[in-house]
């Protein structure tokens, strides 16, 4: 289960998990998936701004308005090197500046922790946590900085709208389809492909794209934000009996 877990820290877990079906073949063809001519034309919002840029404005306003997040996940994994694929679901809680709960439901899953400062992976299977440093420069930071809002979401990403490949798989007539993808080079995803609802700008959607093929999909749902969640969700301490690996 280690490989999947620190596959799943590098997607975000980015880290969010998107239940829609098939395992996501088009992983290895991030920005050319075509449509044949006699499929329909896909539905899409009647009406988006002539920019994608400014659609990612409206996902920096909305995250910007966020001071804290509770939301329902599920992820879809899938490795076509290995044939591997994985659906798993849990609870996502964030408080801004930066701190982040994966709680996965399964006993076999790494839950994962964030003060904004450090990260700890939390295997169950073999009772051990993983306590690493946070680089905001990282493949982790980078790929959910738009759940933090900011002008780092703009100035990090470009952005274009999905190909209709993207919009028939993904979108809908309440959703736009964007593909971003980081301006620095990153040796770990190649972009992320966000499902943006049309009258907030929140994301309810998202899907990692790595450089060695494999994506993950994820999917949020009963959403509540600001909330005053308590700081102490966040504070981390080992369960009695696991061993503590600093990286």
């Amino acid at each position: 289960m280690r490989s999947l877990a620190c596959m799943a820290m590098l997607h975000l877990h980015a880290l969010l998990w998107l239940s829609l079906g098939s395992p996501l073949s088009d992983s290895t063809t991030w920005l050319k998936p075509v449509l044949s001519a006699q499929e329909p034309e896909p539905a899409r919002p009647s009406w988006q701004p002539d920019k994608p840029e400014d659609v990612l404005v409206l996902v920096q306003a909305y995250y910007d308005g966020v001071q804290d997040l509770q939301a329902k996940f599920e992820q879809s994994y899938w490795n076509p090197t290995y044939g591997e694929s994985r659906k798993v679901s849990g609870k996502l809680k964030l408080k801004q500046p930066g701190k982040m709960v994966w709680d996965y439901s399964g006993k076999q899953d790494a839950d994962f922790y964030t003060d904004g400062k450090r990260l700890w992976m939390v295997e169950h299977d073999v009772k051990q946590v993983v306590e690493t440093k946070v680089d905001q420069s990282s493949e982790l930071s980078v790929a959910t900085q738009f759940l933090f809002g900011g002008d780092r979401l703009t100035s990090s990403f470009t952005v274009k709208y999905g190909s209709d490949a993207r919009v028939e798989r993904w979108g809908d007539a309440d959703h736009y389809v964007l593909e971003v993808s980081p301006k620095q080079k990153n040796s770990h995803y190649k972009g992320v492909v966000l499902v943006v609802h049309a009258a907030t700008g929140r994301v309810d959607s998202f899907v990692v794209y790595n450089t060695d093929g494999s994506s993950s999909a994820f999917t949020l749902s009963g959403v509540k934000t600001n909330r005053e969640l308590d700081d102490d969700v966040f504070r981390f301490d080992p369960p009695r009996g696991y061993v503590v690996t600093r990286e």
